[in-house]
């Protein structure tokens, strides 16, 4: 009888065992621990959810020791970028080269500004025409935003009741040199013509109206 009582008293110490008693374990100074290194865990919800988590691996195929990698199907892989994507990047599609193959009137755009030829940009407001540029084209987009240079600018405006006018026909109003000098034009009762020179403008495409050639 004591042998039998040593040897189920052992097997409910024994965590191989069927009848492991886990309480008595706990509790018992003749509990053998299988590994030295074996983890220790707070809570039987933490050593639940590790478990889960092995067994999640030993399913899925992952060799133990590596982190965990999201498998996607088929139709949510990475998607394969293009060359022409690519090429934004590295520099081979820009806004000159998008110029070059232009066609219709930004194709006559692009001749004016290959061959130096002065234009005339007649600007518009929300009333009208506002007044025009005369420059040389030096970029553009499909917008119609224009960049230019060596530009003389001369454009019409209400006279502000507030501020002074800026002096009469032919008188040179601004006297700093860094800023661009405006001359008025013309006057009249209501309005004023004023004219300058700008060595570069950009001019946006929605206050563009029309564009002329010069000879």
């Amino acid at each position: 009888m004591a042998d039998d009582h040593e040897s189920s008293s052992d097997e409910s110490l024994d965590a191989r065992s069927e009848n492991f008693d886990p309480l008595k374990a706990l509790y018992s100074k003749k509990t053998k621990i299988l590994s030295v290194k074996a983890p220790v865990y707070d809570n039987i919800v933490k050593f639940e959810s590790v478990i889960a988590g092995c067994a999640a691996k030993k399913k899925s195929g992952q060799i133990e020791g590596e982190p965990m990698q999201r498998k996607f199907l088929p139709n949510q892989g990475m998607i394969q970028g293009s060359s022409r994507s690519r090429e934004r990047f590295i520099g081979g599609r820009n806004i000159l080269t998008k110029m070059k193959k232009a066609y219709g009137p930004l194709g006559e755009l692009y001749v004016y500004m290959e061959n130096k030829i002065k234009v005339k940009v007649y600007t518009r407001n929300a009333e009208g025409i506002r007044g025009f540029i005369e420059a040389y084209v030096v970029a553009f987009d499909k917008h119609w935003n224009l960049a230019l240079e060596d530009c003389f600018e001369v454009w019409t405006r209400k006279k502000k009741r507030k501020a002074p006018a800026l002096g009469s026909a032919n008188e040179e109003v601004e006297k700093d040199e860094s800023v661009p000098k405006v001359i008025v034009q013309k006057t009249t009762k209501k309005t004023e013509t004023l004219e300058r020179h700008v060595p570069q403008l950009l001019v946006r495409g929605e206050q563009v109206a029309i564009i002329v050639k010069l000879n």
